[in-house]
């Protein structure tokens, strides 16, 4: 039993010496190897998020600027600007819109400005003014009647990609929130989306939450 036990002691502290000296190593590489890498800004920035797994939002940014190549973009339910900041950071000319005065209050400084509190039935944009407007976790607590109006409006205000997030009933929990009151499969709505006559894309195997995603591209 005692040999037993001085066995696993070894073992463990050989594992954590393991650990130690990766760390140590990692340490060695930020100071001394990793200043010398020259970086354009979003090439740092692409590397800096990916390895400290910042916020999806952030990642979802990235993908969008790579994948849409937008000038602009709007967020369409930005609640504290997580998006907004991410492609701001990308280059993009971000704005975001939310109905909640406190989420915009609570957003990061830098951003704040391109923020603004407002309703999704009104919002204040001139036609195909913005190349991606995006809208995510909101038409799930619109009442259905009034969805078609709501994407519609979405619709009028891009001049290229309109990208919907939309919680679906086949998500896990989706029916615990009781604010979720426009529950449906993606065929529900992707069906809702074409009678509009308005046409969904396929989205890549890599796409930012692709099961709930819903990329239409005007004009197509």
């Amino acid at each position: 039993m005692g040999l037993v036990r001085l066995k696993n002691f070894t073992f463990f502290e050989f594992f954590r010496g393991l650990v130690v000296l990766s760390r140590i190593k990692s340490l060695i590489h930020s100071i001394f190897v990793a200043p010398s890498k020259k970086y354009k800004k979003e090439e740092f920035n692409a590397d800096y998020f990916s390895k400290l797994k910042l916020s999806p939002d952030v990642k979802k940014a990235s993908y969008y600027r790579d994948f849409f190549s937008p000038d602009n973009a709007l967020d369409v339910g930005c609640g504290i600007g997580n998006l907004v900041w991410g492609l701001v950071n990308f280059g993009i000319a971000a704005e975001g819109i939310d109905i909640s005065e406190d989420a915009i209050n609570r957003s990061s400084v830098e951003i704040r400005s391109l923020l603004k509190v407002g309703d999704i039935f009104n919002l204040d944009y001139p036609d195909n003014r913005f190349n991606l407007v995006n809208c995510s976790d909101t038409l799930e607590h619109i009442p259905e009647e009034v969805s078609c109006d709501i994407i519609r409006n979405l619709y009028k205000i891009t001049n290229r990609w309109l990208v919907l997030n939309i919680c679906l009933w086949t998500e896990k929990n989706a029916r615990l929130d009781p604010t979720h009151i426009n529950l449906h499969s993606r065929r529900w709505w992707t069906k809702k989306i074409n009678k509009l006559g308005y046409t969904i894309i396929k989205s890549p195997d890599d796409f930012p939450s692709k099961r709930n995603a819903f990329i239409i591209k005007k004009g197509a």
